[in-house]
């Protein structure tokens, strides 16, 4: 029995440390803009940025810091380099279509 309940106790620790390295989740809608160093998102200022598919997102640097732009429906993953390099974040980024848009 405390073999069982140490394999459990192991497991949940593992799980939440697999979590902390995931893509942080970021919702928004097509054409809506969000800067990721006001949000907390990132820490600034940022080196680079890139999404895998711009066709959904883009991030531009903008005055006040990086901008995540919502360009058309669908999911992709963006990556942030913080100051010196040393800092990098992975953004997972879901933009839904506006209710205007047709799927």
């Amino acid at each position: 029995m405390k073999c069982i309940t140490t394999f459990i106790a192991v497991s949940v620790f593992a799980s939440g440390l697999a979590r902390g390295d995931e893509p942080t989740p970021v919702e928004m809608r097509v054409s809506e803009t969000l800067n990721v160093c006001k949000a907390g998102l990132v820490r600034c200022p940022v080196s680079s940025f890139l999404c895998d598919d711009p066709k959904v997102a883009i991030i531009e640097g903008g005055a006040d810091g990086a901008v995540l732009k919502g360009l058309s429906a669908g999911t992709t993953l963006c990556s942030v380099l913080g100051p010196g390099t040393a800092f990098r974040r992975v953004l997972r980024v879901t933009v839904e279509a506006t209710s205007t848009q047709k799927p």
